[in-house]
């Protein structure tokens, strides 16, 4: 119903755009024709543009979610439903006024029914006269003279044979163009665009420019205009008439004789027919161009290879002559022990993309796994390199901020900090920076601070000056959130030997992704006897796949016996301590937002309780809002967390929610699986 009105308006407002060019441009000229074809060309313009759209495609990512993952989450979701509230019953005005909207269609359709009718009757057991494609009527009855269709209808006993020659010859011009079609058209748009004022002007304008022509061509046939003039004054004493009928008569009598003596326009004004035309492209542009969200189908090129101290010469033969294709190996400088195990091997590669890179592994014992991954999309991102032969454990964590809950300040000082500040970082977590660099004698200045209305940095400006004299600057002003910016400092102990930001996606050199790929590969490090916390809330390490690793800000690994003890972990091998930037603020915003209602663009109002982790739509199950139950979708861009995106957003602002279950379909009363929002 509401694509019903959508589509009245639109077309109403067409209408409104062809009549205003008509009157102000065109309706003093005298290009009847020309103006005949503009305005039904309006008509048609108005019925049809807006049935059709230009479709532009916004490409998400496809979810990274496990399987396992998404029916274990479906499954909690499923049996963690709770029972359906009572929905209160409201009006349904839409319903309300399509019922009032066809009502008075029926009206009108049933008044044009009495007048085909009334015409029918008056035409029945009439003598008729056939004359070429005409069919001439003489009545008794006092009517003005019409026609309709090959029709025309007159009483000649009303008129001299002077007058009725010209009379007869202009309602055999609307005979013979189908003039009848065009009235009959217009009468068609005003029944179903009554509400609209302009309509009824556009079919007056319409009516008005047929006699125009019929009189322009008609007084080309006769020698004396005088008369045929004197013939439409006559005629004015005689108004009875139909609707649906072409009639010689016209109240806009006065208009009719001054176009019959205007000087012919000049024909370069037939550039104000392209007046139009701009509205027309602002009419598509701004409500023709349908945004259709599409995950995006990225091919990938992986190679996943693992040597061992134990792999044979053929084993290396037969995955660089599987490879070949994209990445191609040399294995040299091999050596073995007694054991024939490996010692020490250096492998070089080069894929098809000119990455490449030379690698030696050594280890007296043995060497360690070797693992080699190529994981590239058909736009050349992703990852490729050796990963492997380090170990986890008490180690930092390469490129995120590391704190250890045992060490002392000096051992603290020891260790490399990095600092990330992205388009989610909270004005407390600046702060939290700015004053924890204080204590190392390290001021940060932050200023040209902008916020979009998601409340994401899109504008930032950072300096900085150290005890030593070490200064700098970086800064970003963009109409999306900013890319990360790194602050790293490293070798405090020694009087920061490296200190500095790093940006534009580059941190030492390194991709963005590679460091985000670094995180992920440090979680799936993590040993399956771990325990583990993320913001103190324990974690399996399945779960914990789910985890979107731009929200990490540390990782702690801890095996001495005192944490174990204190976690109470003594039968595991370490436990894992992960913060994130998910609960900044978290607790208090919780506590204030308990319940939240907010309406969507077609009055449903919708209920989120950030608690519970649930959102409840009319008409549909409670959606259940764990990582992987769904699939949430914010002005085309896909989020990991629906949970911290909706508590995170002003849900005021949300201009409409739409809602599809998992065949991708809007069905009432089906589990949700994927939400849409868009805001305003």
């Amino acid at each position: 119903m509401e694509e019903l009105f959508t589509y009245l308006l639109k077309s109403s407002g067409l209408i409104i755009a062809f009549f205003l060019a008509y009157h102000f441009l065109l309706r003093k000229e005298t290009f009847f024709n020309s103006n005949r074809w503009f305005l039904l060309s309006g008509l048609g313009t108005a019925a049809l543009l807006p049935l059709f759209f230009i479709k532009r495609i916004v490409f998400i990512e496809q979810p990274k979610i496990a399987i396992d993952d998404l029916i274990a989450t479906s499954k909690d979701s499923i049996s963690n439903l709770p029972e359906m509230t009572q929905e209160v019953a409201t009006i349904d005005w839409y319903q309300i006024v399509a019922i009032g909207y066809g009502i008075i269609v029926f009206i009108l359709v049933l008044k044009v029914i009495v007048n085909l009718f009334s015409l029918s009757k008056l035409l029945k057991n009439k003598q008729i006269e056939k004359q070429d494609q005409f069919t001439f009527v003489d009545l008794q009855e006092d009517i003005a003279p019409f026609s309709f269709f090959h029709y025309i209808v007159f009483n000649s006993s009303l008129y001299s044979d002077n007058e009725l020659t010209n009379i007869l010859l202009h309602e055999k011009i609307h005979s013979k163009e189908k003039h009848s079609f065009d009235v009959l058209l217009a009468k068609l748009f005003t029944i179903l665009f009554w509400f609209n004022p302009i309509v009824w002007l556009y079919k007056k304008a319409i009516v008005q420019n047929l006699e125009y022509i019929a009189d322009s061509k008609a007084i080309q046939l006769i020698e004396d205009k005088k008369s045929y003039q004197k013939a439409l004054l006559k005629v004015v004493s005689h108004q009875n008439y139909l609707p649906i009928t072409n009639h010689f008569y016209q109240s806009l009598i006065k208009k009719r004789i001054i176009m019959l003596n205007k000087n012919q326009s000049n024909k370069r004004n037939s550039w104000k027919y392209a007046v139009i035309l701009p509205a027309l492209i602002g009419f598509v542009l701004l409500f023709q161009i349908k945004v259709v969200a599409q995950e995006k189908e990225v091919s990938r090129s992986i190679v996943d290879l693992t040597w061992t101290k134990n792999s044979s010469d053929k084993e290396f033969k037969e995955d660089a002559k599987n490879a070949n294709k994209t990445v191609k190996f040399d294995f040299t400088k091999i050596e073995r022990n007694n054991k024939d195990e490996i010692t020490s091997i250096t492998i070089s590669f080069r894929d098809n993309l000119g990455n490449d890179d030379t690698a030696t592994f050594e280890n007296k014992n043995g060497i360690n796994p070797i693992h080699f991954i190529r994981d590239i999309d058909q736009n050349g991102k992703g990852k490729i390199g050796f990963f492997g032969n380090t170990s986890l454990k008490n180690k930092e964590i390469p490129f995120v901020k590391m704190t250890k809950e045992d060490n002392s300040e000096s051992e603290m000082k020891s260790n490399d900090l990095t600092y990330i500040i992205d388009e989610i970082s909270s004005d407390k977590d600046l702060n939290d920076m700015i004053n924890e660099l204080k204590k190392l004698d390290i001021k940060l200045n932050i200023s040209n601070l902008k916020r979009d209305r998601n409340n994401e940095i899109i504008s930032i400006k950072l300096d900085f000056k150290d005890k030593k004299g070490h200064k700098g600057a970086t800064q970003q002003q963009r109409e999306i959130p900013i890319r990360p910016i790194f602050f790293k400092i490293s070798d405090q102990k020694n009087g920061f030997d490296k200190i500095g930001f790093y940006n534009n996606s580059e941190l030492e050199n390194k991709p963005y992704d590679k460091i985000l790929d670094t995180k992920l590969s440090t979680i799936e490090k993590i040993s399956d006897d771990a325990l583990i916390f993320v913001d103190d809330e324990k974690y399996s390490k399945e779960t914990l796949k789910t985890l979107d690793p731009n929200h990490l800000v540390a990782i702690n690994v801890l095996n001495d016996a005192k944490s174990l003890e204190k976690y109470g972990a003594k039968d595991r091998k370490e436990v894992i301590i992960i913060k994130t930037d998910w609960k900044t603020n978290r607790a208090e915003t919780v506590q204030e937002r308990k319940t939240i209602i907010f309406s969507n663009d077609n009055g449903d109002e919708i209920v989120f309780m950030p608690t519970e982790k649930l959102l409840k739509l009319p008409g549909y199950p409670s959606a259940r809002l764990n990582d992987g139950a769904l699939i949430l979708i914010v002005n085309g861009v896909q989020k990991t967390n629906p949970v911290e995106t909706l508590n995170q957003m002003n849900l005021q602002n949300v201009k409409s929610v739409r809602v599809y279950d998992e065949n991708g379909k809007e069905t009432p009363g089906t589990q949700i699986k994927k939400i849409i929002i868009t805001t305003k």
